[in-house]
């Protein structure tokens, strides 16, 4: 979409605020707070459109030497259906064999186009989505109005049980209005509607009713600007350019998503040229891979959250935990800071769960300070003056860099106070299950990529609000809160209503409190590559150095 467009797009949507306010539909206050908030539809459809490489749509790419791309990731995928995971790397694979409705611009960080060419409210619980008209997926299926109708009507179906379902419990219903156009109901004004819009791939409905889940699970077929080819579990899935692609094309043929479990096996194949970007690069690794003249080190500050889940609510077994003065002793034995400084290439304090890059992050909520003889007395009271014995889950594919001496550091600190953990380190694929299905307690690794949705929503909903399968804990209150956050277009009562619930958080403490991840990638010399802040690591963007 030209930028003229985008910004006829932006005026369009503002037009009808401006009528809701009119009509007496929407205060003043309401209308001017809608027109901020839909910085992800006005303002960010402004943004030069799609979000992709710059080569002109059509125009078939120089052939390079190299012709393949590959990425190297700590485990393999469960299953390559975008609906029916929520795992990091699947959203990064995902995101090369299917479209989204509208993207995320880089530069801006706003959300436009895609699949989409506009959408505006028609009133405040209703909108209008026109669609692209020259896409089909890759075994030729039209790409149509029914087809984003079928898309959200699986998701949200309950008895297709997807794990992604809570992102768009707020969808009411879809109509379709032509063939390119689609009416989208919302339960009440969705403030992060277009923000989703972003992480939901479009799959095909013939296909899945023909082949049924769980052929498609292993035969994924999208319109993205690759199509798949052959997945060898625990080894690789490979994929090819799709020069049918209504977009840009990509510039390498072949892109390759290889498992590669361990940290130094990955470094190995970078430096020997066998693969061209890792994630997660260990700190004291970052000078022999800059010095290595194959392949260089990148940093970027991400939405990613890393805590230490505890099971509130008993949820796996009855546990010390479920004490509010046990949970806020373990914060107060870590010393988060010195970790960050020391481990991490970087962090920022995430008192309450919410990183700092989101909306509706307080500053004002004050991490716990390290404090040991205060952990201890804290224990004291709730019955443990000599401490005990608990189990600390964790994955052998973490996404945080150098996670074993983190997590060897909290564990030392852990025990000087008297909690005395014992790692027990799972498979990624069944760690990640384990912990979805409520057997992850007493204490769990984790971190959470707000399904790329830069807004305190993404985290609390997921993590926190009592009807998700990842959350160990209950608060009704808290549910009230969320629930009310993400059902207001008015942005200071959204700030208002998350500041009150990070108070809520910081004083219950249902996790050990981390930080927001400053990631490191590793990237080979003959790529040109750079990661986003959204951690969509999107190869059909590289090129040949």
């Amino acid at each position: 979409m030209a930028e003229k467009d985008s910004l006829e797009l932006a005026w369009e949507v503002a037009d009808r605020w401006h009528w809701f306010y009119k009509k007496g539909l929407i205060s003043r206050r309401d209308f001017l707070k809608a027109v901020l908030v839909s910085g992800g539809v006005t303002a960010a459809a402004c943004a030069p459109q799609p979000a992709a490489p710059s080569q002109p749509a059509g125009e078939q790419p120089k052939q390079p030497a190299k012709d393949t791309i590959s990425a190297a990731f700590g485990s393999d995928l469960p299953n390559l259906d975008p609906h029916m995971h929520f795992l990091r790397f699947g959203i990064i694979f995902h995101y090369h064999v299917f479209d989204n409705l509208g993207v995320r611009d880089p530069k801006t960080m706003r959300i436009g186009p895609h699949l989409a060419t506009s959408w505006k409210p028609i009133d405040p619980t209703t909108w209008e989505i026109e669609l692209r008209r020259d896409v089909t997926f890759h075994n030729g299926d039209p790409f149509t109005a029914e087809t984003v109708k079928f898309n959200w009507e699986r998701i949200t179906n309950p008895e297709q049980k997807s794990p992604q379902r809570g992102n768009h419990e707020q969808i009411a219903g879809v109509e379709v209005v032509d063939r390119y156009k689609v009416r989208v109901h919302t339960k009440s004004p969705y403030p992060i509607f277009v923000e989703r819009l972003q992480n939901f791939q479009m799959v095909p409905e013939k296909v899945i009713r023909e082949k049924g889940d769980a052929w498609f699970a292993e035969h994924p077929i999208g319109t993205g600007p690759y199509k798949f080819v052959e997945w060898k579990r625990d080894q690789y899935i490979l994929t090819e350019r799709n020069d049918n692609y209504w977009g840009p094309k990509p510039a390498f043929r072949y892109f390759k998503y290889v498992v590669i479990p361990e940290v130094t096996t990955q470094i190995a194949e970078l430096l020997n040229g066998n693969i061209d970007v890792m994630r997660a690069v260990p700190t004291d690794q970052v000078n022999t891979i800059n010095n290595s003249g194959r392949a260089k080190v990148v940093s970027q500050r991400i939405l990613r959250t890393g805590f230490v889940g505890l099971d509130a609510r008993g949820r796996t077994a009855p546990n010390p935990f479920m004490d509010v003065r046990v949970r806020n002793a373990a914060n107060h034995a870590v010393n988060i800071d010195s970790y960050i400084k020391s481990l991490q290439p970087g962090g920022d304090r995430t008192p309450a769960l919410v990183n700092p890059m989101a909306f509706g992050y307080d500053p004002a909520i004050k991490p716990h300070e390290y404090d040991p003889d205060k952990a201890k007395a804290l224990l004291a009271q709730a019955g443990y003056p000599q401490g005990f014995e608990v189990t600390f889950n964790r994955t052998n594919a973490s996404l945080l860099p150098n996670a074993r001496q983190v997590y060897e550091a909290m564990q030392r600190d852990l025990e000087k106070v008297g909690i005395r953990a014992k790692f027990q380190v799972h498979e990624d694929r069944a760690f990640t299950d384990m912990v979805s299905q409520g057997k992850g307690g007493p204490m769990y690794e984790w971190s959470w990529g707000y399904y790329s949705v830069f807004d305190a929503d993404g985290i609390l909903w997921d993590m926190l609000h009592s009807s998700s399968p990842f959350s160990y804990y209950q608060n009704p209150e808290l549910d009230r809160l969320l629930l009310e956050a993400r059902s207001t277009l008015d942005e200071e009562t959204r700030k208002r209503l998350y500041s009150r619930a990070q108070q809520i958080i910081r004083e219950e403490a249902p996790a050990i409190f981390m930080w927001g991840f400053h990631q490191l990638w590793a990237v080979s010399t003959a790529v040109n590559w750079m990661p986003d802040p959204d951690e969509i690591d999107k190869f059909y963007t590289a090129k040949p150095a």
